[in-house]
């Protein structure tokens, strides 16, 4: 719950952020495919804002789907790369939102 001073909200404000690490522990190159997907809301209770992700996928909207994300990757030999999808979810108290 968010409260400012001693006033409480109605609303529910989350800060999400994940990583997701690669490493090529291969003694050749490897070739990923990173699918991932970030939410998007179907309701005007419900915004995901302020969206930052490090680096750009190669597609925003895999196959046609909203919300979800390709990458394409080639690891040489002891590479190691990192994705990092940042972004904030507003919604009512009373509504809680499920797969955060």
């Amino acid at each position: 719950e968010t409260l400012f001073g001693a006033i409480e909200r109605s609303t529910v404000v989350r800060n999400m952020a994940y990583r997701i690490v690669m490493e090529n522990l291969k003694k050749k190159d490897v070739h990923l495919q990173v699918i991932d997907s970030v939410p998007v809301s179907r309701s005007d209770k419900v915004s995901v804002k302020d969206m930052k992700i490090t680096p750009q996928p190669k597609e925003k909207s895999y196959q046609g789907r909203e919300g979800v994300l390709m990458w394409d990757e080639v690891l040489k030999p002891g590479d190691k790369k990192e994705i990092v999808v940042e972004f904030v979810v507003t919604y009512p108290k009373d509504m809680p939102v499920i797969g955060l």
